[in-house]
């Protein structure tokens, strides 16, 4: 039994490496284009003109949409010519009364009607306005099923204008107490895959808290960034000052009844059948990114500890260390 080789285990080893880490707190943002219109119809009428492919780009002032509006015309060109008329009945009433050879009643039921029919030309002429959709900026058209002949009720939608240019804001809610966020910080703005997009620049910051879920609202500016209006993203915020801790693997922590821990590996005495014994170092994580792991605690930085295979040890355990490890 003497003679009998006590247990070991192989394992692989990684070096703790000092860093500076910040703590960080991901918070769900929002994609928007500065400038971005849902189009929709403002009146019921019937499509007669759709310049533009669903796609294209229009130029600012340039027509989308046209629905019939003759029978409104026609209404307005018959109002324009009895106001005319009465024009002309007006400038000879004021003519015949400056030779008092006419009544004021006439002259004033002739400047009611003027006006009258000037409010009904208008009141036309709004209406008229709201058969037409015209760009109010540069941008390119959504996709649309809507085509010529088609009937429009009022407030139906026909596509989305977003403008031309790669600016985009990342408009996201900050919890009370989470952070503080001020104009000109920089935030990095992340895919729902925790992939790194860009950078981002906070250009506005609200200042009162919206109502039952005590957040504010902030935005941050980003450019070519490739993002479209609506997407959803992931923001990071620091939520504290840098500080160093150390990195591991996150293949090194094991956890137990009392907490995290990482299995350091160190030499073994003298006459010991291997050359490394596992010693516990007791942690605790604060982030971990790809992978690795930012811990404070025990663990010292340039100290060698188990990675793969740290699930077998135990304290004291003894260590074979793998071909190839940094540590061996």
């Amino acid at each position: 039994a003497e003679s009998f080789p006590p247990p070991y285990h192989t394992v692989t080893v990684d070096v703790a490496q000092a860093e500076k880490w910040t703590p960080i707190r991901r918070l769900t943002g929002s994609v928007r284009a500065p400038q971005f219109l849902q189009l929709a119809a403002e009146a019921p009428g019937r499509i007669v003109s759709l310049p533009f492919q669903a796609g294209e780009t229009v130029p600012e002032g340039e027509v989308i949409l046209k629905l019939f509006d003759e029978d409104l015309i026609n209404q307005r060109d018959a109002l324009s010519a009895d106001q005319d008329l009465v024009r002309t009945q007006l400038r000879r009433i004021q003519k015949l009364r400056e030779d008092k050879l006419a009544s004021q009643d006439q002259l004033d039921t002739l400047l009611a009607q003027n006006r009258s029919l000037q409010s009904r030309i208008g009141a036309l002429n709004a209406q008229i306005s709201r058969m037409t959709l015209t760009a109010p900026f540069t941008g390119r058209l959504g996709i649309y099923d809507q085509s010529l002949g088609d009937l429009m009720q009022a407030g139906d939608v026909l596509t989305t204008l977003t403008g031309a240019g790669n600016v985009r804001w990342v408009d996201f809610k900050v919890p009370q107490g989470v952070a503080r966020v001020n104009e000109g910080d920089t935030v990095r703005v992340l895919s729902i895959d925790n992939e790194l997009i860009v950078e981002a620049t906070i250009i506005a910051v609200s200042d009162a808290l919206a109502t039952g879920i005590r957040a504010y609202d902030v935005r941050a500016r980003i450019e070519d960034s490739g993002l479209r209006h609506g997407e959803l993203v992931q923001v990071e915020v620091r939520t504290g000052p840098s500080r160093p801790v150390v990195k591991l693997s996150n293949r090194a922590v094991r956890w137990d009844t009392e907490g995290a821990l990482v299995y350091a590996v160190i030499d073994a005495e003298e006459g010991a059948f291997q050359p490394h014994r596992a010693a516990a170092r007791r942690v605790s994580i604060l982030d971990e990114r790809g992978g690795e792991v930012f811990v404070s605690g025990d663990v010292r930085a340039g100290e060698a500890v188990a990675a793969e295979g740290a699930f077998k040890l135990y304290v004291d355990a003894l260590i074979v260390v793998s071909d190839g490890s940094a540590s061996e």
